[in-house]
C-alpha cells in the first residue's frame, strides 16, 4: 500500500481501516526481486502452485528510523582513522 511506510507502527484497528482500493500488485517473476521501504504495509498472495515458496528478507538503511522505532539489529560503519 504505497505511503504506508510513512505512518509509523500501525495498529492492527489502523490497517484494518485503510482503504483496499489503494492496494498495489508487484508481479515479480521466478527468482525476480521486490525492493520496497520497510515498514511498507505489504501482503502476499495465495501461491498458485503447490511448491514452497522461498523469501530472503535484507533492509538497509543509512540513518535511524523515526517515529520511535529501532532496527532489531545494526551494523556500524567503522571510519578510516
Amino acid at each position: 500500500m504505497p505511503d504506508t511506510h510513512r505512518r509509523g507502527r500501525l495498529s492492527a484497528a489502523e490497517i484494518a481501516a485503510l482503504a483496499k482500493n489503494n492496494c498495489v500488485t508487484c508481479t515479480v517473476p521466478e527468482g525476480g526481486a521486490l525492493v520496497m521501504r520497510p515498514l511498507l504495509l505489504h501482503a502476499s498472495s495465495a501461491r498458485l502452485v503447490n511448491k514452497p515458496r522461498r523469501v530472503i528478507h535484507l533492509e538497509f538503511a543509512a540513518q535511524e528510523l523515526g517515529h520511535g522505532l529501532a532496527w532489531y539489529h545494526t551494523v556500524r560503519h567503522k571510519s578510516a582513522t
